[in-house]
């Protein structure tokens, strides 16, 4: 028997991708100048999906990592960051972990108090 179930566990995951999402983002800002630099991104939300359909050990398996943005605008210097765009993903991703934190603390509040440490 385990203590943690699927979903805690996909809570977990889903807050490292938007963790690892946020990072990338803000990366992406910081090259808004960089002549050259192709944008990236993090598609956690599919790995994850796909994941659920075969349990826990796939949903740690999963495979949550930084690729090519596919968005394919480029400026005359070859930069591929659109900034009102990065800063509105970054917003909503900031959005998401924010409420996949809160949604997956509640849950461990409850096991706080089931278990009487609460």
């Amino acid at each position: 028997m385990t203590l943690f179930d699927t979903t805690q566990i996909a809570l977990e995951r889903a807050m490292s991708g938007a963790t690892l999402r946020h990072s990338v983002l803000a990366s992406n800002l910081a090259n808004a100048n960089t002549p050259g630099y192709r944008p990236m991104d993090v598609d956690f939300h599919s790995a994850l999906q796909e994941a659920l359909q075969f349990g826990s050990r796939a949903i740690e398996a999963a495979e949550i990592a930084p690729a090519p943005s596919g968005d394919g605008v480029m400026r005359a210097d070859g930069n591929g960051v659109d900034v009102d765009v990065t800063s509105a993903h970054l917003a909503e991703n900031g959005l998401e972990l924010s409420a996949i934190t809160q949604v997956a603390g509640a849950r461990l509040d409850v096991l706080r108090y089931a278990l009487g440490t609460r």
